[in-house]
């Protein structure tokens, strides 16, 4: 068994001294003397950090996206126009242009793209651009008639079809409105996925992230999903929480192996309880500034079912819920389990002080996206109104009770640099209570150790402790005091990024 040992480097919280000797992909001792290695790697007095750990994110939807015409930075509808036709132009005529992070919003006038400008840039090919939210797109007229939308097409429940003044659909489309066009679209076939996820992967790497959670795995199908996460290539840890629905009922896949090693680890199953602030669904007392109280997925005795059935079988069980009526019917299901610390709860972006002393005495572990805030902030103040919106995730209220919390992105919802979430958690946006800020240290210990512990894998990761997997992170200068840059990623002692032949 060889053995390779670190020395030179500096420890990311103090700036003192640190070296380590790595044998069969673990942290086996601090400090040692490098003579009893195999290999010794002179660190040159980089600052060596845990990897990140993004324990809430979609691998392999961000590795689709990945894939299809990014659209990030073009700031005119002329640019959008060159990519669209310079993307068309590598395509045969009836493949789709599939694009994301489109925002008329950095346009001058800030207005949309029409479908008619589409249908022109891509030579008629059935185009869809997904905005950056992720809650709206503009589709080209031929993806619009593919579709059948038309001027006698009715708005469906909880959508908009964007129309002119003739009634004519533009090409926008609202919410559920983009389903029509995307029921449509071509998805990338199973044997092209796990290229889909080498490649979100590398991005992940090259972030220092070295383990990410998939929170809807079977979206597409369990079985095929498993296949490609197994068949990817990337070095990137991956862990998967699994749709109640294919571990349960008419659409439950029994045969379907779940992987269990370092690499690719099957760790629950998850649920949905409400929707989105941005969407007005998030189910909340009161009521938006718009009207509505939001939806909830499940009646109360439904979600309960669903839980301790997942529970009885022996799962741990993660449920999103954002809103805080929702939030209070998650903690009563949890608590009518034997054992509620087993699981955990997503999001919780509106909690009350008594909510908070219910996941305490329950043990129950949480995740927070405060990216969230940067990206979606002013649409949380429209829809709750300043004064509650002030409170939204409540990062420094959780630490105080003792409770464990792990910070993360939702990729491919928002980027995901985990430098951008600890600074928002840290300095968090005008218009937010400061009264819930943390320090820069606290975010980056939520972003590793904590994650970590989210992930019920603390013990594994997160602080590379003798015993732990050797998955760090290398800066050429303190990252917290100053401004160090990611020099390399390492998964298990080896280089993941970057690449020795890069």
């Amino acid at each position: 068994m060889s053995s390779r040992a670190f020395v030179g480097g500096r420890w990311w919280r103090d700036g003192a001294a640190f070296s380590f000797l790595v044998e069969n992909r673990r942290i086996v001792a601090h400090g040692v003397d490098p003579s009893f290695a195999d290999e010794i790697v002179n660190l040159d007095g980089a600052f060596v950090m845990p990897g990140f750990i993004d324990c809430h994110m979609h691998v392999l939807p961000a590795g689709l996206q990945a894939l299809q015409l990014d659209l990030s930075g073009a700031s005119s509808r002329e640019e959008v126009l060159r990519r669209v036709r310079e993307r068309a132009a590598d395509l045969a005529p009836t493949d789709w242009v599939l694009a994301v992070q489109y925002d008329a919003n950095r346009f001058e006038d800030g207005i949309d793209v029409g479908a008619d400008e589409l249908d022109a840039a891509s030579g008629g090919r059935k185009t869809i651009l997904r905005h950056s939210s992720g809650h709206a797109c503009v589709a080209s007229r031929s993806a619009l008639l593919e579709a059948r939308v038309r001027a006698d097409t009715e708005d469906p429940r909880g959508g908009t079809i964007v129309r002119n003044r003739s009634g004519e659909p533009t090409g926008l489309l609202l919410e559920n409105a983009m389903e029509f066009v995307y029921r449509k679209a071509p998805d990338l076939p199973p044997d092209q996925w796990p290229d889909a996820i080498d490649a979100v992967s590398a991005t992940l790497l090259s972030k220092g992230i070295t383990c990410a959670s998939d929170m809807m795995t079977g979206q597409r199908g369990l079985a095929a999903e498993l296949a490609a996460y197994r068949n990817a290539q990337s070095k990137l840890r991956i862990r998967l929480f699994v749709q109640w629905n294919r571990m349960f009922g008419k659409h439950a896949e029994p045969d379907a192996q779940l992987p269990d090693d370092d690499r690719l680890r099957f760790l629950g199953v998850k649920l949905f309880a409400d929707g989105a602030i941005g969407s007005g669904t998030a189910a909340i007392y009161g009521s938006y500034t718009s009207g509505g109280d939001g939806t909830l997925i499940y009646p109360p005795e439904e979600l309960k079912r669903r839980v301790l059935a997942a529970d009885e079988a022996g799962y741990r069980i993660t449920i999103h819920s954002i809103g805080d009526r929702s939030t209070d019917l998650v903690l009563d299901a949890y608590e009518a389990c034997a054992d509620p610390s087993k699981h955990r709860l997503e999001h919780a972006m509106l909690l009350s002080d008594e909510q908070i002393q219910r996941i305490r005495r329950s043990s129950i572990r949480v995740t927070m996206q405060p990216e969230f805030l940067l990206a979606f902030g002013p649409a949380y103040m429209r829809r709750l109104g300043p004064e509650r919106a002030a409170n939204l995730k409540r990062i420094r209220s959780l630490l105080d009770a003792g409770i464990i919390v792990g910070l993360s992105s939702d990729n491919p919802i928002v980027p995901g640099d985990p430098w951008t979430g600890i600074r928002a958690a840290a300095m968090r946006p005008d218009g937010f209570n400061q009264a819930e800020a943390i320090s820069l240290r606290e975010a980056a210990i939520l972003y590793t150790q904590g994650a970590a512990a989210a992930n019920f894998e603390e013990t594994e990761m997160g602080s590379l402790d003798p015993g732990q997997l050797a998955d760090f992170q290398l800066y050429d200068s303190d990252p917290i005091e100053g401004d160090g840059r990611l020099i390399a990623t390492f998964v298990g002692g080896e280089q993941a990024w970057p690449k020795s032949e890069e």
